[in-house]
């Protein structure tokens, strides 16, 4: 291996003349090969290292494989002509050199550059997207309707806040937070979207679980626009030599847990929300103003939830699901989309070795199974005090539609490789995207139990408290339940002083207006 790939660096290096970014990474591969070979003795020792190795020529060949063809001019010349001059003169390097120095003093478009005269539409994602969203939108919105857009970059969400106190603020905004609409619609900073009469024909595209978040005082401030949600992943080839199935349920992974350890492999930590979520307990009282996890469905479902590591003793953590899964070390855990195009791009070795699955539900009395589980949502609001919110539900709507949303995504995917695949919210659109057919059918299913925590005053407390308590139970050995209580006693506290802020409860703590939760209680049909 070392002496093959020694061989390959100086073949790159050849055919291109010079080292580059790629040739210079296979040297550090070849060096760690040759400290390897100096003490051989230490080989099986070093796993870890060798898999690293494999994942760093994995991207080199990727790079190899993607790179593009750029073509200046391209001269068609009869034979015996002669060929025009190829490189440039140095007087026309220097102009140039200085064309360039001069374009940097050009003014750039700012977002402090708030158009009147056009739908202002700010978008916290990266520069490619902010570009085709501009050319789409000039192409197809702005030719069918007429309502001119300019669409800008948005490089930090805090800058919205800062922007809304200058009295500078877009008329849109995509790529956002799903608790930052909640946060926002709290303060009275957006549009409440439900108004709109045709709100419904827009909330039928997505799952209910999906609105959760975007949910406060009767109204929907958000709309979803992309989301990632979490699916079990598993080493085809592992399980088979061990002679073990793909888990439905959690009972079945419990019975799995003892062989992966015998043969020195574990499953990787798991959320808390589909412990909670499948046993029938909620985060928040309907109301909205304190936890409902003092239920017994709650005191349940933590329970679960720590005692797949206190009692099964799986991972208490992972620093990658991904090497841990490309090595074998981790054959089968629970992870998000993201690390199926990791896969797809970064580990080729492992194609056709592995499969993704709906995570393990707990199974009912009528023989079903229940998989709620969470993910993460981004979401496109309307700002209060923008002049044009009719014209900004008409650019939600085309934004949000299944054609627009099939267009972007292929054609993101397209100009920039498969890391850039679109998770569109719209489900039509996402299975119009090029997935594998055989993961169609295991999406689908867990797209319909597809559920988010609600967002309340105080509710960011939430997830810090259940890890605290996860700590006290698992490393510290506390009773889970009392170490649950602890927990529900801080998220209450704070919720408290937050409803109080706002409104909702009097000084004596006297309920003054109720936030009425949406509930999702059956899947998405």
């Amino acid at each position: 291996l070392y002496d093959r790939l020694a061989g390959v660096q100086q073949s790159l290096v050849a055919v291109n003349g010079r080292s580059d970014a790629v040739t210079q990474g296979i040297v550090t591969v070849v060096k760690d090969l040759k400290e390897l070979l100096a003490n051989i003795n230490r080989v099986p020792y070093e796993a870890d290292k060798l898999v690293n190795m494999e994942g760093k020529l994995a991207d080199y060949l990727q790079q190899l494989n993607a790179q593009p063809l750029q073509l200046d001019r391209i001269y068609v010349v009869p034979s015996g002509k002669k060929i025009p001059r190829m490189t440039s003169t140095f007087f026309q390097e220097l102009k140039g050199s200085i064309s360039d120095f001069l374009y940097t003093f050009k003014p750039k478009s700012e977002l402090s550059s708030v158009d009147d005269g056009v739908l202002n539409v700010w978008v916290q994602r990266g520069r490619d997207y902010v570009n085709l969203i501009q050319q789409l939108t000039d192409e197809m919105f702005t030719a069918e309707t007429g309502i001119k857009v300019k669409v800008n970059l948005l490089p930090d969400s805090d800058l919205l806040v800062l922007m809304n106190a200058a009295g500078i603020a877009p008329d849109v905004a995509l790529g956002l937070s799903q608790d930052l609409p909640f946060e926002y619609a709290l303060r009275g900073g957006l549009y409440n979207l439900a108004q709109f009469p045709d709100f419904n024909q827009l909330y039928e595209r997505f799952a209910p679980g999906t609105w959760i978040p975007f949910y406060y005082n009767g109204g929907y401030y958000g709309v979803p626009e992309t989301q990632t949600f979490e699916m079990l992943y598993y080493r085809k080839d592992i399980l088979d030599r061990l002679g073990l199935k793909v888990p439905g349920t959690w009972e079945e992974v419990y019975k799995m847990l003892p062989t992966l350890q015998q043969n020195n492999m574990n499953m990787p930590p798991v959320p808390y929300t589909p412990f909670f979520y499948q046993n029938g307990a909620e985060f928040f009282t309907p109301d909205g103003l304190k936890t409902a996890l003092s239920s017994q469905k709650g005191f349940q479902g933590f329970k679960e939830w720590t005692d797949l590591y206190n009692v099964h003793a799986a991972d208490q953590s992972l620093a990658s699901f991904f090497q841990g899964f490309r090595s074998g070390t981790v054959p089968m855990g629970i992870s998000d989309i993201t690390t199926y195009i990791q896969l797809m791009v970064a580990a080729p070795e492992l194609n056709g070795l592995w499969g993704i699955a709906p995570v393990p539900g707990v199974k009912q009395e009528d023989g079903t199974i229940t998989r709620w589980m969470s993910g993460g949502v981004q979401s496109g609001v309307i700002f209060k005090n923008s002049k044009k919110a009719e014209e900004g539900w008409d650019f939600l709507k085309w934004w949000t539609s299944a054609a627009v949303q099939e267009r972007f995504g292929n054609d993101i995917e397209t100009l920039n490789g498969v890391t850039f695949r679109w998770n569109t919210s719209n489900i039509e659109a996402f299975m119009s995207l090029p997935w594998k057919p055989e993961d169609v059918d295991s999406i689908l299913e867990q797209w319909r139990w597809f559920k988010e925590v609600p967002n309340v005053p105080g509710s960011y407390y939430l997830a810090r408290e259940l890890q605290n308590a996860w700590n006290r139970t698992v490393l510290d050995g506390i009773n889970s339940r009392s170490s649950l209580e602890t927990a529900i006693k801080e998220i209450e506290r704070e919720m408290t002083r937050k409803l109080a802020e706002f409104k909702f409860i009097d000084g004596s703590g006297k309920a003054v207006h109720s936030l009425n939760l949406p509930a999702v209680t059956e899947p998405w049909k």
